[in-house]
């Protein structure tokens, strides 16, 4: 019973009609969440399972963390190209190093994670400075 200051007691409020709420037996495996709650076998069979529809779900995180699993083993090469070129200028054959550190650079691979994604910009970032560098003091050294 609701009580209005202006107005007074009112009458109760009737009930809202509810949905009626499946039962434990709607969930069981092989049947659809939206069957009636009384269904038989025959509707259990022909419903569609939860598993069928969870597998495009699962193949598309499957092949995200292959894609990632790809770029983390191509950032790990690259930074491995870098420190390589590093002791490589430090021995005056930087050659090997630089066309290595190159060739992983325009082949680097997309990640499906953002946080990888960004970091391995950052390495490609590095990667292109210190081709440029390597670049432009080949060519100071040349003339």
């Amino acid at each position: 019973m609701r009580i209005d200051p202006l107005t007074g007691p009112a009458a109760p409020a009737a009930p809202r009609p509810t949905p009626s709420a499946p039962g434990f037996d709607a969930l069981l495996p092989g049947q659809a969440p939206d069957a009636p709650a009384g269904a038989g076998p025959a509707t259990r069979a022909a419903a569609p399972t939860v598993l069928t529809q969870a597998a495009p779900l699962a193949e598309q995180v499957e092949a995200r963390a292959v894609r990632d699993r790809a770029a983390r083993r191509h950032g790990r090469a690259m930074l491995e190209a870098l420190a390589g070129l590093q002791v490589a200028v430090l021995a005056g054959e930087q050659d090997t190093a630089r066309a290595t550190l190159a060739d992983l650079a325009t082949a680097a691979p997309e990640a499906a994670d953002p946080v990888l994604r960004l970091i391995l910009n950052e390495i490609n970032i590095r990667a292109a400075v210190e081709l440029a560098r390597q670049a432009g003091l080949a060519a100071v050294q040349a003339a």
